[in-house]
């Protein structure tokens, strides 16, 4: 077997058609070529592989699916051996995170990255919480960078924070005329402005809000915090907004803030406690020099992240 029946048969294998098989090459090489790959593959074993499933595509037989299996990891792992051998410039890292963490965790450990490995490249994503996840298990991300109550098997985790919530109330507002942390049942006599459902900002404020009786009042429905944090100097309403607490069991003291809001950590009235966030992937990308720059980027921040753990290692 010569090595580039091989890659023909894998990229067809993978993809069912020879026209994207062909395209999926890292040099120039036309459909017939690839075509000619595989059929002197079959021949040179004495068994056919591929058949025809329909016009434009291809199904594997019991033994091409056997060598498929084989291989598979082979193909599919190069680029990271190419990436340990040339460093951690070889390939950008593909991150998938939300708007929060992307905006707050995310710019300071890639600065320290960037300074240690100047071509270090990151190609971000932002999207919701449930779809980052997706995309890591389908190698459509190589990391995700999210809040977790419980981390879903299969994964590598490093722990690297937690996200508190600050409680912002324009100064004006009769909340801030208290002079002193409000209560959970004088925060819910009044409208609140929050983020989008299913959000991790509006999960937080859910979460707070828990143990009260009271339904939850709303002046405005928000998908960015930049845009929630205006609205409360301009005197809409008060809002819980995420914030990153500088260790893990840290807390922040209530404090007046500029541009007429006064702010409130609290952190600590969280049923359950902060969120936890850190770094998901997949358990083989241990090995990537990106990955391991960018975990030293956070580092640096204060505090090691955790050791990794696959769920197994958890149970154990």
């Amino acid at each position: 077997m010569r090595w580039n029946q091989l890659e023909g048969f894998y990229h067809v294998a993978r993809l069912g058609n020879y026209i994207r098989a062909a395209e999926a090459f890292s040099y120039p090489i036309g459909q017939p070529a690839v075509y000619q790959q595989v059929k002197n593959l079959q021949a040179d074993l004495g068994v056919r592989l591929v058949r025809q499933a329909g016009p434009r595509r291809t199904e594997l037989t019991p033994e091409g699916r056997t060598l498929f299996e084989f291989i598979a990891p082979f193909f599919e792992g190069l680029p990271r051996v190419a990436e340990r051998l040339r460093g951690a410039a070889a390939t950008p890292l593909v991150m998938a995170t939300d708007q929060f963490l992307a905006m707050e965790a995310l710019p300071p450990a890639l600065r320290r990255a960037q300074r240690a490995q100047p071509e270090f490249r990151l190609r971000l994503e932002e999207l919701a919480t449930e779809e980052i996840v997706a995309r890591v298990a389908r190698g459509q991300a190589d990391v995700g960078l999210l809040h977790f109550a419980e981390k879903p098997s299969r994964f590598a985790w490093r722990e690297l924070g937690r996200i508190g919530v600050e409680l912002l109330v324009p100064v004006a507002h009769p909340l801030a005329k208290l002079g002193r942390m409000p209560t959970k049942a004088e925060v819910i006599r009044h409208p609140l402005i929050v983020y989008e459902s299913q959000s991790p900002g509006r999960k937080l404020t859910e979460r707070y809000f828990r143990s009260a009786e009271s339904r939850l009042r709303i002046a405005a429905e928000v998908t960015f915090s930049l845009t929630m944090r205006s609205l409360v100097a301009a005197g809409v309403g008060p809002a819980f907004v995420p914030h990153l607490l500088s260790r893990p069991g840290a807390e922040t003291p209530a404090r007046t803030k500029a541009r007429g809001v006064v702010s409130f950590d609290v952190s600590p009235q969280l049923r359950g406690g902060a969120l936890r966030y850190g770094l998901l992937y997949r358990p083989e990308m241990d090995e990537s020099a990106s990955l391991q720059l960018l975990l030293r980027g956070f580092a640096a921040l204060g505090g090691q992240p955790q050791k990794a753990q696959t769920a197994q290692e958890e149970r154990q």
